[in-house]
């Protein structure tokens, strides 16, 4: 019975090392990190303060390869929840992922509170997605509806974040007024997609 049991393992062995990199390579997981990764620079905020319901952050990513799935998406944010142990109210936020064209591949809709309740700071909220199979570029756009104050910092990876305008579906630059004067200077949104 050992034997069989010795042979089994060996022969599954053999067939895994056939499969190779190709198989590893499917299963381990990357994460897309376009912003500085310094978290001393972030900023928090949001655009639903200017009456924009139908705009989102939004992020270009391109994926590592062709045949990338999406699993995942992280941003960094916080609803308010404080030292007061007071849960925040209650509100929806929504994220989409986009194709290069902006068509919508996925839409999910939920309550803020299983994903930025930070006690007293922000962290990286993570909204897993039905494994989205990705085919080039695609946007990640989140709607913080006034729930959630996203991350941003100053600069970044320039013509990666914009603001989606899902009323008119086209892109304006993320740029947000710097030092009370009327000059734009371009911010880079705290987003990041997971994928294998």
């Amino acid at each position: 019975m050992k034997k069989i049991l010795l042979l089994a393992a060996l022969c599954c062995f053999g067939l895994l090392s056939l499969a190779g990199p190709s198989l590893a390579e499917e299963i381990t997981q990357k994460t897309l990190i376009l912003d500085s990764g310094n978290e001393t620079t972030v900023n928090l905020g949001g655009i639903y303060g200017l009456g924009l319901l139908s705009f989102a952050e939004a992020v270009k990513f391109t994926p590592p390869r062709t045949g990338w799935t999406l699993d995942a998406v992280q941003i960094l944010g916080w609803d308010g929840y404080d030292e007061n142990e007071t849960l925040p109210e209650e509100r929806m936020v929504c994220l989409e992922i986009r194709d290069e064209n902006l068509n919508l591949l996925y839409r999910f809709t939920d309550s803020q509170l299983p994903y930025f309740s930070f006690l007293g700071m922000p962290g990286f909220a993570v909204i897993e997605v039905p494994s989205v199979p990705i085919n080039g570029d695609f946007y990640v756009c989140f709607y913080d509806r006034g729930a959630v104050k996203i991350g941003w910092e100053w600069g970044g990876d320039a013509g990666r974040s914009f603001f989606y305008d899902m009323t008119n579906k086209e892109l304006l630059p993320a740029e947000i007024g710097a030092n009370a004067t009327e000059e734009l200077v371009p911010v880079n949104w705290i987003m990041r997609a997971v994928g294998h």
